[in-house]
Order: structure tokens, then sequence, then C-alpha cells
């Protein structure tokens, strides 16, 4: 039997919306923005926008960030489609430039538990976040705080078909790398410029229909 594995981005993918972009509009002192496009100008990478970023939140507490965890929206047909992978005997991971407290916490908000997650760690302590990376890589191209293209070459030598599911600019990289691409957002343009097959979705059902047609 084919051995196959689904990588899915978190924020904008299984989130409805980016959960860290809103907590810093909702949360940052004024200057984030500027930190933000200084990153999408890629004047800085990931990892500094992430903690100048988070610099900027007055009054953080591990209270302001889970009440917020608590307000995030997914995709409301994640979670079948979760079951259904289980089911099938197909492993599922998320992938993830963000942060991992976040990731857990938003799922678990959701009645969602037992996802290997693949995404930059953050401790809070005295008042503030501590980072770390435990999946960067010095050959990452965007200099990203987690590489997706390492990931996923490591899920390669352990699957005979890898899955990837995404939406925007920290997918732009790995886009192309695995033999399914489901893609949406600004991702389906970065593929329509650069000659990519993806297959088009807007939610996981789409997904499910593509991949598991009779459940």
């Amino acid at each position: 039997m084919e051995k196959t594995c689904i990588l899915c981005d978190f924020d904008g993918t299984i989130s409805k919306k980016d959960a860290i972009y809103y907590f810093f509009k909702t949360h940052c002192s004024d200057g984030w923005q500027k930190v933000e496009n200084l990153w999408l100008e890629k004047k800085i990478d990931s990892k500094e926008c992430l903690e100048r970023e988070f610099e900027l939140v007055p009054n953080l507490s591990q209270d302001l960030i889970d009440n917020y965890l608590k307000s995030v929206e997914i995709d409301e047909n994640f979670k079948t489609f979760f079951d259904i992978c289980k089911k099938s005997k197909i492993d599922i991971f998320i992938i993830s430039d963000g942060i991992k407290y976040f990731i857990e916490k938003i799922l678990e908000f959701h009645g969602i538990n037992g996802i290997k997650i693949y995404s930059n760690h953050a401790e809070f302590v005295n008042g503030k976040y501590e980072f770390s990376y435990p999946y960067e890589s010095s050959n990452c191209i965007n200099n990203l705080g987690t590489c997706k293209c390492e990931v996923l070459n490591r899920m390669k030598k352990i699957y005979d078909k890898t899955i990837y599911v995404g939406d925007g600019v920290s997918d732009y990289c790995v886009a192309g790398k695995s033999d399914i691409l489901f893609a949406k957002s600004s991702l389906i343009d970065f593929c329509e410029k650069n000659g990519i097959n993806y297959i088009r979705y807007n939610t996981f059902a789409d997904i499910k229909d593509g991949l598991f047609a009779n459940c």
C-alpha cells in the first residue's frame, strides 16, 4: 500500500485568518506594520520580524494571548478532514512559520488534538516571549524560522507520496516540491506565474472531495 502524508500550513489555511497577523493588528502598539513591511520587502527575516513585533505588544501576558486564541476561527471542515485522514491511515502534519503554542491552543479550543506540529517555539518568560527555531535550516533560501522545504524533504524519505496544502508567502518556496499541491489565495498567483501545477481549493471540504471522493 502506498504510504502517504499530508503537510498543511496553518495560518490562513487551517485558520480562517492569519492568527499571528491579527494578534499584532489587535494588540500591537504603533510601528508593527512597519516591521511587517520590512519582512515583506525581504529586508529582515521572519524570525526578526516575529521577535520585534512581539516587543511592540504592551502588557503582554499569557492570559492576553490565551483569550485572543480562543477567538480564532478555523475551517469548519478541518476536523472532519483530519478524522478521515486518521481512518484512512494517512498521516497529517502541520508545518508553519508561526508559533507552535498558538497552533496547539487554537486546535485544542476546537477539540482537535494529536497532530504533529513543525513550527517555531516560544516560551513566555518574565513578561516576554523567548523564541527558539528547532526547524530552521542554513539552506533555507528565505531564511524562515521553520524551513518547510527541509521538513518536506524529510517526509519524502519516509513516504511514497507527499501532499501539501497552503495559501501564502511562506508556502512559495515549498510549492511544486510535493507530489500534489492544494493552493488558494496568493499561492495560486505564485503558482500561475511560475508554472507550478496545483489544485485550487477554498475549504478542506474541497480537499476531502478531491482525495476521498467516497467519504
